[in-house]
């Protein structure tokens, strides 16, 4: 069950642009509706993945820009009636900044945090303990890539663009190698 489907060419603009998810469909800014595959059905996972919102250039563990603080505030408007179990990100700032803001719109799901090292263990981890679960995923440029590659068992995903701050990738999972990957851009 692998597949990945690009809601729409592959350059930027090209990317349907979501504005609001809410009771397994994900609204576009056109007025159309894409139900989310499986959506509430017990032996599937639900992921929604994001890049970190724009950071700072001047630290190791750089805070939001005012820019990436009114995007991840986006985010959240877009993720208000997402109905997220979990909102999991990595343990530097920019990933947890940008996931508090999904936590306070999507009605304050569990928040959790990890290292990037520790993301493959993580992730075995939701398939033993959160399927069923609708999990929000804030990771890097890197990380996003990783995960949906893990999932997929592929290689497909290449890493973000340094200055790509809008993707949302839905992917639904039944385990690693069963996965079907929607990209959209936010």
């Amino acid at each position: 069950m692998v597949s990945v489907l690009a809601c729409g060419p592959s350059e930027t603009s090209g990317l349907r642009q979501i504005t609001a998810i809410s009771n397994g469909q994900i609204t576009l800014a056109d007025g159309s509706v894409v139900p989310i595959p499986h959506y509430n059905e017990p032996g599937f996972i639900t992921f929604y993945c994001v890049r970190h919102a724009e950071k700072e250039k001047n630290s190791t563990n750089p805070d939001l820009t005012p820019e990436g603080r009114v995007r991840a505030e986006k985010l959240g408007r877009v993720m208000d009636n997402a109905q997220l179990n979990i909102v999991a990100t990595t343990n530097l700032k920019r990933t947890m900044q940008t996931g508090e803001a999904v936590q306070r719109w999507a009605g304050d799901p569990d928040i959790t945090n990890f290292p990037p090292e520790m993301q493959n263990a993580w992730l075995n981890d939701q398939f033993v303990e959160n399927l069923g679960k609708h999990i929000f995923y804030v990771g890097h440029q890197n990380t996003v890539p990783q995960l949906l590659n893990q999932l997929t068992g592929t290689l497909q995903h290449q890493n973000i663009g340094e200055n790509t701050f809008d993707r949302f990738y839905l992917a639904v999972s039944k385990g690693l190698g069963q996965t079907e990957v929607l990209e959209f851009r936010y």
